[in-house]
This record gives structure tokens, C-alpha cells and sequence, in this order.
């Protein structure tokens, strides 16, 4: 070993150490996020109604992620992360959300490693890292599924930092190569790696100091050579710009009118919402509402004082050159996704400062370090403060991470900041839904179909809370109405409707329907094709019930059997769908009348989920044809029927026969049966019946 090598030994130990302790900090603070759900906002088009990937790794999958373009997105590295979690942990949410953490977790690592190497200071490194880890903003790209394309495309990013850094050491290596490389991995994340060319030639000025002139022949001369080593890097972030260009389209209205000076007037002020974001994250949401109103004397004080702050930049470039490479960085960063570029269904979001406010948190770090003057307990009191800003932050993030646990939490969040949004009254409307809570869901989605003005989509979601809530002739008369004047050919409005017809006991009316809702849309859910095979079953139609399945499970529903049926539809009633499955199950009961199992299964969920318009009556009934033909040998069936008499409040019974249950459960070693009847047993005696 060199002497050389010999004295950098301990520095990257030490090195190495701290970032592994950073990445360790930042997995405590997000790990509340692995126990938190889908949310119904693009993580169920993303990951969770995505067979491509809830069905993990396969060369077919392999070649859709690299052909597709999938939610107006050419993100193959994107679907491939996605189904390598699913291969590796499952469908649940759990491996997606620690996904998220982990790869934002080696992010802050390597952002500490890189700085720290090419500015030689550990401390204030540390310090920007931590920030950049621990900051509230992060919640939103961490605890969020679908906002992956953030800590992903930032590992590339990162990556393609100290790919470069190494090709500065030696200029004569692979790195000019793996940097490329990392740049259109990163590409094939999100768009927003186009910046990299442009930080790299911010580092180059500071802290790299490859050039230092600004302008001048001698400007020229520095800069040339660095700008043509970076040209390949240029000419990639071209062709994903116009490969963007082509295949996506912005969410919400159509902006294409508006005058280039109006949209230009959009960018200033909206820098100066993502800085107050950044500096006080008290309003932090999934949705920030767009207020895209043309306000000139605000835009130019915008710009006036954005050009006021770059001038200080400026001036300042020999003493704090870290100023003007950090001001410029989040402005450079942060502009292809600025109001007025970028349009869609928000005026900023949280997730858009990932990398942007790294270059803020490099200046703040170093002017606080040169504006303490050196003197004993400097270095103290730097630690102090530093420490106590990242405690806030560690405390405000995890306090707002409950926000993103599940989609109610978020959406009642944002309805808070945006309280008349159609959208997000929709989706709130949706999770009460999915949790079983379709009366409260309604005045929501009423809200979202007044409030939208004619979007088919939040009409049908309207239908559905009605027919959950046994309305079926009005959900009817609304989606009927509503497909005739606004569009036919409306996949979802077709859909519900099959099902309202399906609620009506009216198979034929149903079918067209849902042909219709398949023609419309093919590559839907393959639940689709159960509902429409179900109908053809209810009809009599055997035969295009049996190619129906067959279709149905060649798209990836798990089974074509009868069982395969009744599971499915016992699902959609866990899911809060429980008049559509009770009104399934009233049809296979009428088919299958002595199937212990069916009638348990059934009785207990009407007992314990009950659906709107059902007869509390009718779940005793069942539970008490299972337990004469089954006996009082199976504790399972002994506590439904104790639910079943709860739910009508035959309380004394539910009691003895819930105890005659408990008996069964510990004389059979069945002890997690055994403590769950003793719940049961408590809210019994307590005069109340059980609810799942």
C-alpha cells in the first residue's frame, strides 16, 4: 500500500461510515411508510390494476416495460423496479413502500459521498445530505408508490454524479461512459434527468473549478472543452424531450391558447412557491390547487426579485461561488417542471423539489459555515444549529407521513386546501367507498359531478355509491342519462351500468353493457370480463360464460371455476362493495342452497359488513341453516352464528353461543380462533354487535 493510499484509508472509512449511518437515520424516519397502502391516485393505475406488473418479472413483462408507452409514459425502468418488488415481496404494498425508502435511503448516502469528495468537507456535506434526507418535502416522493420515478431517477442522477466524478480523476477511463449510461437509465425513470448536463457544468465551476471565467474570450476557452465533452449528454436530453413531447399529455385543461407572455407570466411566481415549500413545509398535500390567472404586477415583482437574488449570486461568484452554483441549480432544476412549462392538474407539487432543492440546501450549508466568524466554539455551534434544524425536520416529516398512509388521509387532507376540486373530491368519494362508507362517500361524489361539469367517469362513480346504497333505479336513471347525452361509448358509465342492470336481476339488459365497456375499453381489468361472464351465466349463456372465463383468467384473474366466482365477489365485499357481492350471492345460494361453506361465508358477512338493504334477519337465517347442517362441533360456524344473532340483538344468545365457539376453538388448539371469539365475546356482553 501507497503512503498516499495509507493516509486516505481512514477518511473513507470514516466516510463510509457516515453515509451508512445517514442512510440508517433516513430508513427510521420514512418506516412508518411500509405499513401504509395503495392509494387510489395513479398507484392503482401504476402498480395495482397494472398486470404487467402485479405479475413480477417475465420476458413478456420485460418487453412491455421497453415497448409500452403506458400512462402517456416511455418509464420501462420505471415497470421493471415495480415487478421486481412484486417478484421479491408479493403484491402487498409493503415492498413497494420500503422500496421507496431504501433507494431514497442510498440517495442521501451517495449525495454525502460525492459532496464530501469533491469539496473535501465532511461536515457541511453531512449536513446537505441530511437535509436533502430528512426534509418534509421528501414525504410525498417516499411514502407515495407511484411517485417512485423521483428516488429512482435520482439514484441515476446520483450515480451519473460520481460516474463524472471519477472521469475528472481520470479523464482516460469508463467513466465519460457509465455516465452516459446512468444519464438514460435515468431518462427511462423520469424525464427530469435532462437537467444533469447543466449541474454537471454547475459543478464544474464549484466545486470542481474546471472553468471560472464567465464571459470573455477566456470564458470561451475554459468553457468549449467542457461543453463538448458534455454534448452527448445534451443530445440525449434532446431526444427525450421530443420523445416526451410526443407521447405525453398534461392532465386538465387544454392550455395550448394560452398567449406564450401569459404562460411565461406563470413561471415567476411559482418559483416563489416552491421557495417558501422549501424554507416553511407547513402546507404540504397531494394536491395543490392551480390558480392560473395572469397577474402581471405580481409576475414582475416575481422576476424582479428572482433577478435580484441572481445578481447577488453573481456578485458574490469569487468569495461564495457555492451561492451562485446553488441558486442556478435550483432554478435550472426546478424550470422543466415550472407553472407555465409544465401543466397538469396542480399549480406546484412537493415531489418537484427532490432534486431541485439540493442545490439550496448546498448554499445554505456553506454560507452558514462562512458567515459564523472563526472562533472558539465555532465549530460547536455550527453542530447545534445544524442539528436542531434537522431534528424539526425529522419531527415535521414524521409528522406528516399519517397524511399518505391511505387515500382517505390524503384526500381529506387535500380537500382542506383545495375544497371544491372535482377530482379530489371523486377519489375521497372512492376510498369511503372501498371502506365501506357509500352514504358518506355520496354528497362527494356529487360534489365532484357538479363540480366537473360533465366528466362521465365521476357520473359513473356516482351510479356505483347508488346502487351501494340500494338504489338501483336511480343509478340507472342518472347513467343512462348521462351515457345518452355525454358520450356512449364511455367505458365506465357502460360498466356500471352492466351492474346496475346485473343489481336489477336483469342479465340481458346487462350484457350489452358491458360488451360495450369491453369494446371500449380491451385492455381493462380482467374483472371486467368476470362481471360480463357472470351475466352471460345468469342468462343461461354456458357456453360464452365458459370463453368469457377462459378470457378472463388468459388477462389474469386466477381462477375460471365456480370457487374462483365466489371468492372474487367475497373480495369485492371486503372492499366495500358489499351490495354488489350480496346480490351475487343471493343468485348462488339459490343455486347451491346446502353448501355449508357458502352460508357460513355469506351469513358472516352480512352479519358483520352488512350492505345497504339487506335484512339483518336474513344473515341469522343462513347462519342457522350452516350450524343444522354442520353441528356444534366447528367453532368457525358457532361464531357466525353469534355474530349473526349480535347483528339482530339477540345479545343473550350471541353470548352463550359464542362461548359454546370459544369452547370448541381451545378444546381444538385453535388459539388465534380462540382470541378472536373472545373479542367478539367482549362486545357481545358489552351490548353491541360485531363490525369488521
Amino acid at each position: 500500500m501507497t503512503e498516499e493510499a495509507r493516509n486516505n484509508a481512514p477518511r473513507w472509512r470514516s466516510r463510509l461510515l457516515l453515509a451508512a449511518l445517514l442512510a440508517a437515520v433516513a430508513v427510521a424516519v420514512f418506516w412508518p411508510a411500509t405499513e401504509f397502502d395503495f392509494l387510489n391516485f395513479d398507484d392503482d393505475r401504476y402498480v395495482l390494476n397494472n398486470p404487467h406488473v402485479n405479475r413480477g418479472f417475465s420476458i413478456e413483462n420485460v418487453r412491455w416495460a421497453f415497448t409500452a408507452v403506458y400512462e402517456d409514459w416511455w418509464l420501462p425502468m420505471l415497470w421493471l423496479s415495480y415487478m421486481a418488488d412484486t417478484s421479491l415481496w408479493g403484491p402487498d404494498p409493503f415492498g413497494y413502500h420500503l422500496a421507496n425508502i431504501l433507494l431514497h435511503a442510498l440517495n442521501a448516502a451517495l449525495l454525502f459521498w460525492i459532496l464530501s469528495r469533491m469539496t473535501g468537507s465532511r461536515w457541511r456535506s453531512l449536513f446537505v445530505a441530511a437535509l436533502f434526507a430528512l426534509h418534509p418535502l421528501r414525504v410525498e416522493s417516499v411514502a407515495w408508490i407511484a411517485a417512485r420515478k423521483d428516488v429512482l431517477s435520482g439514484l441515476f442522477f446520483l450515480l451519473g454524479g460520481l460516474a463524472y466524478l471519477r472521469h475528472v480523476e481520470r479523464p482516460q477511463g469508463a467513466g465519460r461512459w457509465v455516465l452516459l449510461s446512468c444519464m438514460a437509465l435515468g431518462l427511462m425513470s423520469k424525464a427530469i434527468v435532462i437537467i444533469l448536463p447543466f449541474a454537471l457544468l454547475l459543478l464544474d465551476f464549484w466545486p470542481l473549478r474546471r472553468a471560472s471565467a464567465l464571459w470573455g474570450r477566456a470564458a470561451w476557452t475554459q468553457w468549449r472543452p467542457l461543453l463538448r465533452e458534455k454534448l452527448p449528454l445534451f443530445l440525449l436530453a434532446l431526444a427525450f424531450i421530443l420523445l416526451n413531447l410526443r407521447t405525453h399529455r398534461t392532465g386538465g385543461p387544454d392550455y395550448t391558447s394560452l398567449a406564450p407572455l401569459d404562460r411565461l407570466a406563470l413561471v415567476f411566481p411559482n418559483y416563489w412557491d416552491y421557495l417558501r415549500q422549501v424554507f416553511w413545509p407547513a402546507r404540504l398535500s397531494i394536491y395543490h390547487p392551480d390558480v392560473d390567472v395572469v397577474h402581471w404586477p405580481t409576475s414582475l415583482l416575481a422576476l424582479a426579485g428572482l433577478a435580484a437574488l441572481s445578481l447577488l449570486c453573481l456578485q458574490q461568484r469569487k468569495n461564495r461561488p457555492y451561492l451562485l452554483v446553488g441558486w442556478l441549480w435550483f432554478l435550472l432544476a426546478l424550470f422543466p417542471v415550472i407553472r407555465g412549462i409544465r401543466f397538469g392538474l396542480a399549480a406546484y407539487a412537493d415531489r418537484f423539489t427532490y432534486l431541485p432543492s439540493i442545490g439550496l440546501a448546498i448554499a445554505l450549508a456553506w454560507l452558514a459555515a462562512d458567515l459564523v466568524p472563526p472562533r472558539r466554539g465555532r465549530g460547536a455551534l455550527l453542530a447545534a444549529l445544524a442539528l436542531a434544524l434537522l431534528a424539526a425536520c425529522a419531527w415535521r416529516t414524521r409528522a406528516a407521513l399519517p397524511l399518505w398512509k391511505n387515500s382517505i388521509a390524503a384526500f381529506e387532507n387535500a380537500l382542506v386546501e383545495a375544497p371544491e376540486h372535482a377530482l379530489l373530491h371523486n377519489n375521497y368519494g372512492l376510498s369511503l367507498i372501498e371502506s365501506g362508507r357509500a352514504g358518506e362517500a355520496l354528497p362527494h361524489l356529487e360534489k365532484a359531478v357538479e363540480n366537473s361539469r360533465g366528466v362521465t367517469s365521476f357520473i359513473a362513480n356516482l351510479g356505483m355509491a347508488l346502487l351501494l346504497l340500494d338504489r338501483a333505479d336511480e343509478a340507472i336513471l342518472r347513467m343512462e342519462s348521462a351515457r345518452q347525452r355525454l358520450n356512449p361509448d364511455c367505458e365506465f358509465l357502460n360498466f356500471d351500468l352492466g351492474l346496475a342492470w346485473m343489481e336489477k336481476a336483469e342479465p340481458k339488459k346487462a350484457i350489452p353493457c358491458f360488451e360495450r365497456a369491453l369494446a371500449a375499453a380491451p385492455a381493462a381489468s380482467p374483472n371486467w370480463r368476470v362481471e360480463l361472464a357472470r351475466a352471460y351465466r345468469d342468462d343461461g349463456r354456458m357456453q360464452a360464460y365458459s370463453n368469457e372465463m377462459a378470457r378472463a383468467v388468459a388477462d389474469g384473474f386466477f381462477r375460471a371455476d365456480v370457487d374462483g366466482l365466489r371468492l372474487y365477489y367475497l373480495s369485492l365485499w371486503e372492499n366495500g362493495y358489499g351490495r354488489r357481492a350480496w346480490t351475487f350471492f343471493r343468485r348462488e345460494l339459490d343455486r347451491d342452497p346446502a353448501n355449508v361453506l357458502l352460508l357460513n361465508n355469506v351469513a358472516w358477512y352480512l352479519a358483520t359488513r352488512p350492505p345497504a338493504g339487506a335484512d339483518p334477519a336474513e344473515s341469522l337465517r343462513l347462519a342457522q341453516k350452516a350450524r343444522d347442517l354442520a353441528g356444534d362441533a366447528h367453532a368457525g360456524i358457532l361464531d357466525t352464528l353469534a355474530a349473526a344473532q349480535a347483528a339482530n340483538g339477540q345479545f343473550d344468545d350471541a353470548v352463550q353461543t359464542a362461548s359454546l365457539a370459544l369452547r370448541q376453538a381451545q378444546a381444538g388448539g385453535l388459539s388465534d380462533l380462540a382470541g378472536q371469539i373472545e373479542r367478539r365475546l367482549d362486545s357481545y356482553r358489552r351490548r353491541q354487535p360485531w363490525r369488521e
